[in-house]
């Protein structure tokens, strides 16, 4: 499984891309393990270009909080990213056997999702 990267222009309510049967009907709800997951993330996301911001003294992030958030110019640093990943893969069967210990593979594609916070300042 491959999705194309789509450039958002604004901050998108969630991240996160459906699937059927992956790991429940409604996917967009907010009581899902992922949708709490990328909540989080998105909240570490904001605090961290907060806290950037007011050690630099001035200088603000572009945009509202999309996937990269970018400072430049400021007092302290030349250029700081904060960037949100959120990725889909399909997750071979050993691994699958490894991460379980079950012998037997549920049928279909074993899709895994993963959501992470970076900086490079």
């Amino acid at each position: 499984f491959h999705r194309k990267e789509i450039l958002e222009t604004e901050r998108p309510n969630t991240f996160l891309c459906e699937f059927d049967d992956y790991d429940s009907p409604s996917l967009s709800s907010s009581s899902t393990v992922r949708s709490c997951f990328e909540k989080m993330i998105r909240e570490a996301q904001d605090s961290v270009c907060k806290a950037i911001e007011g050690a630099d003294g001035g200088a603000k992030f572009n945009g509202s909080g999309g996937i990269s958030r970018v400072l430049q110019d400021g007092a302290i640093w030349e250029k700081a990213w904060v960037n949100v990943s959120v990725v889909y893969r399909v997750m071979p069967p050993e691994a699958y056997r490894a991460a379980t210990a079950i012998a037997e593979l549920k049928p279909g594609p074993i899709m895994f999702f993963v959501a992470r916070i970076s900086s490079v300042t």
